[in-house]
């Protein structure tokens, strides 16, 4: 399904292809969807805590990210942009080299300065949102079919003329004063969120960590909900579920293992939390990886 133009928040749009351009979208809190995202700043920044480490896409720049790592816009500098959110079985399915599909796979964002390829991709990103949703004025039914096939060839040779520019990024924070997050809360949230990342495999405690940015944890819960949207609870969820869809689609290990690898406590656990996230079970999500 595609959407154009998006006027509702990211968070509530299903996982799915779909476009836009303009300025940043409405996004209130973390989240995760089972799409590789493309986003394009013509103008502006775009400033991400991504997978626990700040991330920052400036003007000129294409990144390129698989979206099942929890991440959200914690500041930007609204400008003219342009998002394209691929369903990851579809990206799948497109065959690409493993040298570049595996640092997408290891939660690497990638990131290329290509002012001229960023223009191309946005001044054509409507026409494909026009044909891949059938509404190409004049056009009959086949021509429409046409029309939306010749728009996912293009979007597939778009990701790979991309993927072969990037380079793997180099997060770095915003400068103080960059937007209205204070720089103080953004580096605590993500210490909290890289401590969350690095320890989530195992038993993890919220006192654990509060004490990685020596606040109490209760205080630590309300920096971190207000700042990123939601809980650390949920947060630690979510890179727990992004890491089992990692081994998933990577390795040969049984589904007992990767609900141990990933931190789920019981394989009831796993099973809830990865169905509920990926739509399917978690067999079924392998499967189509394959």
């Amino acid at each position: 399904m595609t959407q154009w133009p998006l006027s509702d928040a990211v968070e509530e749009m299903p996982a799915g292809l779909w476009i836009r351009r303009g300025p940043p979208p409405p996004m209130f809190s973390m989240h995760r969807h089972d799409d590789v995202e493309i986003n394009v700043v013509l103008d502006g920044q775009l400033h991400y805590l991504f997978g626990g480490q700040p991330l920052t896409i400036r003007e000129g720049e294409i990144a390129v990210f698989w979206a099942a790592q929890p991440h959200g816009l914690v500041d930007s500098r609204t400008g003219d942009m342009c998002w394209v959110h691929v369903p990851f079985s579809m990206f799948l399915s497109w065959g690409l080299p493993e040298s570049q599909t595996a640092p997408l796979l290891s939660a690497q964002p990638l990131i290329t300065h290509a002012p001229d390829l960023a223009l191309r991709i946005a001044h054509t990103a409507e026409r494909w949102g026009e044909e891949v949703g059938g509404s190409e004025p004049g056009g009959g039914e086949n021509d429409a079919d046409d029309s939306a096939q010749i728009a996912l060839l293009e979007i597939q040779a778009a990701v790979r003329r991309i993927l072969r520019a990037s380079s793997l990024a180099h997060p770095e924070p915003p400068a103080d004063g960059a937007g209205s997050v204070p720089a103080a809360r953004l580096r605590q949230v993500s210490t909290m969120a890289q401590h969350v990342r690095e320890n989530h495999r195992s038993p993890l405690a919220i006192a654990d960590i509060a004490a990685s940015v020596h606040l109490t944890p209760s205080h630590a819960m309300t920096v971190f909900r207000r700042t990123a949207g939601v809980t650390l609870g949920d947060y630690v969820t979510m890179c727990r579920v992004a890491e089992a869809q990692r081994l998933l689609l990577t390795t040969s290990l049984r589904i007992t293992e990767i609900a141990d690898a990933a931190g789920f406590g019981s394989l009831s656990s796993f099973y809830e939390h990865v169905s509920a996230a990926c739509g399917m079970t978690p067999r079924e999500y392998r499967r189509q990886g394959r």
